[in-house]
């Protein structure tokens, strides 16, 4: 697989965990890097009510290299967030289709606004990119009914 940060900077260990390397957060899955909130686990980032998808951006070479964008919204940060697809794509329960309609009349292209949100009603390789989107921009936030 392609690394696409510096290996002494962010080291994918598994599907839903990320580790910086030479910190504190030593097994973290997510270190702001302006306020410097360390989320442990990827159910702790996504359950947290001051994380707020904003985005997916598309790398039609490798699906999973694909970012998520989140806004880190505190009274003190409002950093936007980069993580790649890689460590969501666990969560797809959809079924996986193996060929691409992008820029066919069957694509509404979605993938190509990156402020995108909604599930892809095509069936696309590129779906199940969009139904994890869906599931993570809907995440059940810690102290909610």
């Amino acid at each position: 697989m392609l690394e696409v940060f510096p290996a002494w900077w962010v080291r994918p260990a598994e599907k839903g965990v990320m580790q910086r390397m030479g910190n504190q957060a030593e097994s973290s899955f997510k270190v702001c890097s302006m306020c410097k909130t360390v989320w442990h686990q990827r159910n702790d980032f996504l359950a947290d009510p001051t994380i707020r998808a904003i985005g997916y951006m598309a790398n039609f070479q490798n699906l999973e290299l694909g970012l998520f964008f989140f806004n880190h919204e505190t009274a003190t940060c409002r950093t936007t967030l980069v993580i790649d697809a890689y460590h969501f794509t666990d969560l797809s329960e959809g079924p996986t289709h193996t060929q691409r309609l992008t820029g066919t009349a069957d694509c509404p292209s979605f993938c190509l606004h990156k402020d995108e949100m909604r599930p892809c009603p095509a069936e696309c390789e590129c779906g199940y990119v969009r139904e994890v989107l869906h599931k993570v921009t809907r995440w059940k936030k810690a102290g909610t009914a």
